[in-house]
């Protein structure tokens, strides 16, 4: 075939890929499925983007690819037709605060420039105008606020300590100066004891001209301020005075940009001051980041029950011994002379009390005699929070400060409020709307403001192009379905679906042609009501002339799609194969045995519910009063021993209503978590649990050292019964010999990692397998002992299903093998690394390990969007599973927009109506049938609409 018009890989065999060879025609969509582990990513990332990016890397200097990330050259023959690759990957937001969605998708940039070249500037302290005038502009301002006055003309000097002024004032005289004012006061150079004494800054002015502001004066007063701007770095203080007896009133000017009222002079406005990552525009106290490490109260009296003498104030209890007995000694006194018992329980402090404990008397003077100290001394009393935030600042001890910071929280910097700018910058207005408040809107207000923006500004070309600019990229991040995310939010805090429609929204910002696009699954977190804004927004790619490339599992995704290549037909090392490649009305032809996909396309077959529907029994926990981001003070209550799902659009309020306040205030009251949920009122029904689970897509270890086995637990058991064989009990072994992480049964030579790492300067790292082992991992004496043939090198390389064979004699092991093949992991090696897990794969992982623990029941199970990554069959397992759960006695909740999985749910709670400010509110709340009569529902009607294509179940 053409190679201009097919992308032709052979022989790729990037992990289970078996040899593959496919030709992807060059301009079309093109959709990759198949199960979760069958190959998906190694051919879409790991061969067609890795060789991409290493191409590109190749046309690089020496030195530029020394600095830039390398990847490692993929295990294929060759791949003809490329051009450059984009992938748009399915990670979540990086983790540094400084990226938020306006510096990610460059709005930033051009909003800067906009309010820098436009925006009206106002003093932070006064709000009067900043303005630059000329010396005109100066005396015109004189003779007009204070005519026919009589005025004293000075020029800011110094400030300084009188130290410093003994050295300078004399100076002055030499160059013919007679007057200053200091402090305030006129003085002649000539008088002794001219300076004050102490140790404070004093502000020194040089008295230049006395004038009546007559009209005839005008030039004197000319000659009088030009000097006066030259000593004073354009700045000059005029003082006058309407009458002999009247006061003196002080004039600032400047020939800077200058306040009107107070005279503070201000640098010219660049872009650098509308950064948070600037020092010129960041907020000099949380340098930027809009938040401050805060002692918490909460924190600080983790159990209320407990009595002052009891260690109520923990914190206070922690430290050196010296430093206890003082805390001890104070809390004593504190006790006998506010007064109150420190023998009652915390809570029953009165309110007042413990304000004052935790936060301080202010001015009142207490009696204090600490340790060393021969008699008792007034002194205030500062309160718990403020000792420790001094303890914390002053400490030498790393360890201490550590302990210190479990009692913190990150919390609004106090200076600017969140912005993250100096109150100079935030100052400064368009069209009346400071930088601030422009970065709080959300998408969709923040597109409506600037399209208002050009009227009122009038028509001037530079600001036209800038307005056009931010313009472009709010409406493409809108036309993604993101028009409920806020400019100012963390880039790290965006789901994965969310994260990657904020980048796509930046490369349709660029308008790239030719180029070749690798999606990893965009309509992850998308409601059924946004998908269709995303599909438009591909076929927009498509239709410039690039090449799409997207692994997915969306129906909608695939049923658009010019050609649909399936890999299977199973996973891990049951996959690898292209089971179809063609049109999605073909795939839809094949029968179940040909295809894992078709039949489901053609609605033949559709995720069944193998258990029974439950309805409530009576017993809910019950979240009141939930106000977090954009909830509206609402209840939600969940029924115990159900499976229910949390729906509605995007940015309604789910994370905020299951993860950051039902997770984290059940973990903290179950589970004994530090964290701190977020705002409502309370919680109700935790005496149905014993403890809670969230159980997400989160790599299970970031070391590939990591692996199935360890995670389960099942290591653990292998190597006690390699301990226990007769040539190891002869020759001494404990059960560490036979882990590769430690001294001792490991290879020395690659340290347990069965392969060297070979350093290729300029070129990505290369691995070999290591020459003593031969990538083994273990040494030989190790390896020598055997369980019915095989060494525990071997062991590791079985599958889950071939150990189960292998161990059929040992319960304990069995029991651990047969759950990671219950959740459909049979296929996985037991030593394979965790960084090659998928996100499906890790979660069902995650879920057996729940599974193998005998104490089932009583447990709330928390999932946000579980079926990430999941084909159909997948979505199967994972649903019989979370059945099994339930009917253990559970409590399952997860957030949901696979409509599958919403259909089976026992009870569903929709959130909505809209995003953002429009939701937040619950529109339903009841078991599955009843959603569909919700005319505010959104799920509802999508639920509907997919209902009337599917067949009766």
């Amino acid at each position: 075939m053409d190679a201009a018009a097919h992308i032709h890989i052979k022989g790729a065999r990037e992990h289970n890929l078996r040899n593959l060879e496919v030709r992807i025609p060059r301009g079309k969509l093109v959709v990759i499925t198949g199960p979760s582990g069958s190959g998906k990513s190694s051919l879409a990332f790991d061969t067609l983007y890795a060789e991409g990016y290493r191409k590109y890397m190749e046309s690089l200097s020496a030195q530029a690819r020394q600095i830039l990330e390398q990847l490692k050259k993929p295990d294929v023959d060759f791949i003809h037709g490329l051009s450059p690759v984009l992938a748009i990957e399915q990670r979540t937001g990086t983790g540094s605060p400084r990226s938020t969605v306006a510096t990610v998708t460059e709005v930033a940039d051009y909003a800067r420039l906009l309010w820098s070249l436009c925006g009206e500037q106002r003093c932070p302290k006064d709000g009067g105008r900043v303005v630059k005038r000329s010396l005109d502009d100066c005396i015109d301002q004189l003779f007009r606020d204070a005519p026919a006055e009589r005025a004293l003309i000075l020029a800011p000097f110094m400030k300084a300590k009188p130290s410093v002024l003994r050295d300078e004032l004399p100076r002055l005289r030499q160059r013919g100066f007679q007057r200053v004012r200091i402090a305030g006061e006129v003085k002649s150079l000539e008088e002794t004891r001219l300076i004050p004494t102490g140790t404070t800054e004093i502000a020194v002015e040089l008295v230049l001209d006395r004038v009546v502001l007559n009209a005839d004066q005008r030039s004197r007063v000319a000659d009088s301020l030009e000097l006066a701007f030259r000593e004073g770095q354009s700045r000059a203080l005029v003082l006058v005075q309407r009458t002999a007896e009247a006061p003196w009133r002080e004039i600032p000017l400047s020939q800077n940009l200058a306040c009107e009222v107070c005279g503070d002079v201000f640098e010219p406005l660049t872009p650098r001051h509308f950064s948070f990552n600037h020092k010129e525009g960041a907020c000099p106290d949380c340098s930027g980041l809009g938040r401050q490490l805060t002692f918490s109260d909460e924190l600080i009296i983790p159990d209320p029950e407990k009595s002052v003498r009891e260690g109520a104030i923990k914190p206070w209890r922690i430290g050196g011994k010296n430093l206890i007995i003082k805390h001890n000694a104070l809390l004593k006194q504190l006790a006998e002379q506010l007064p109150f018992d420190p023998d009652v329980p915390w809570k029953q402090l009165p309110e007042e009390t413990r304000a004052l404990i935790l936060h301080g008397a202010g001015e009142r003077l207490f009696s204090f005699k600490l340790r060393r100290m021969r008699e008792p001394k007034a002194m205030p009393f500062p309160g718990v929070v403020a000792d420790l935030m001094e303890s914390f600042r002053e400490t030498d001890s790393d360890g201490f400060r550590a302990r210190l910071t479990t009692f913190m929280v990150s919390g609004e910097c106090p200076l600017c409020r969140g912005s993250r700018l100096n109150p100079r910058s935030a100052a400064v207005r368009l069209t009346g709307v400071a930088y601030p408040e422009f970065s709080a809107m959300d998408i969709t207000h923040a597109l409506a403001f600037l399209r208002e923006v050009p009227g009122k500004l009038g028509s001037i070309e530079a600001v036209a192009e800038v307005v056009e600019g931010v313009e472009q990229r709010l409406h493409f991040l809108r036309e993604t379905g993101l028009g409920y995310l806020t400019l100012d939010r963390e880039y790290s805090t965006l789901s994965g679906g969310e994260s990657q429609r904020v980048r796509l929204a930046t490369q349709l910002g660029m308008g790239l042609v030719g180029v070749i696009y690798v999606l990893d699954e965009p309509s992850i977190g998308l409601h059924a009501r946004d998908n269709q804004k995303l599909l438009a927004t591909l076929r927009d790619l498509r239709d410039r002339g690039n090449t799409v490339v997207v692994v997915e599992h969306d129906e909608d995704t695939m049923r658009i799609a010019d050609q649909l290549i399936e890999l299977g037909p199973g996973a891990g090392r049951e996959g690898g194969e292209i089971l179809f490649q063609g049109t999605p009305a073909d795939c839809a032809q094949l029968p179940a045995s040909a295809s894992r996909t078709g039949p489901y396309l053609a609605r033949k077959m559709g995720v069944m519910k193998d258990a029974k529907t439950l309805a409530p029994d009576g017993r809910w926990l019950t979240v009141r009063g939930a106000s977090e981001h954009n909830l509206q003070q609402v209840d939600a209550a969940f029924p115990v021993g159900l499976l229910t799902c949390v729906t509605g659009v995007s940015g309604s309020g789910k994370s905020s209503l299951v993860n950051d306040i039902l997770a984290t205030a059940t973990a903290r009251k179950l589970n004994g978590a530090k964290t701190l949920p977020g705002k409502h009122k309370g919680l109700t029904g935790l005496e149905h649990f014993e403890k809670t689970v969230q159980v997400d897509q989160e790599p299970i270890g970031r070391s590939p050292r990591s692996n199935p086995a360890s995670y389960v637990g099942l290591l653990d058991l292998l190597r006690d019964l390699f301990a226990q064989l007769p040539l190891a009990k002869v020759r001494g072994y404990k059960a560490s010999r036979f882990s590769f992480n430690v001294r001792g049964g490991r290879c020395e030579r690659c340290q347990g990692d069965g392969q060297i790492r070979l350093d290729m300067q300029f070129m990505a790292d290369a691995f070999a397998p290591c020459p003593s082992c031969d990538g083994r991992r273990f040494n030989r004496e190790t390896l020598e002992v055997r369980y019915h043939g095989k060494n525990i090198a071997d062991v590791l390389d079985l599958t889950v299903r071939e150990a189960m064979e292998l161990f059929r004699a040992i319960p304990r092991i069995t029991e651990k093998l047969a759950t990671l093949d219950a959740v459909g992991l049979g296929y996985l090696s037991l030593g394979q690394s965790a960084t090659t897990l998928s996100g499906g794969e890790a979660q069902r992982l995650k879920l057996s390990l729940e599974l193998s623990k005998r104490e089932q029941g009583r447990t709330l199970y928390i999932l946000d969007e579980p079926t990430t990554g999941l084909h159909w069959t997948d979505i199967q397992r994972l649903m019989d599973l979370l059945f099994k759960l339930r009917d253990a006695g559970n409590t399952v909740v997860i957030i949901e927009h696979n409509l599958d999985v919403i259909h089976l749910a026992d009870w569903l709670i929709d959130l909505g109506p809209g995003g953002g400010p429009e939701g937040g509110e619950i529109v339903y709340a009841g078991p599955r049938p009843g959603i569909e009569r919700e005319p505010r529902s959104l799920t509802g009607e999508a639920l509907r609409q997919w209902r009337a294509a599917v067949p009766a179940k």
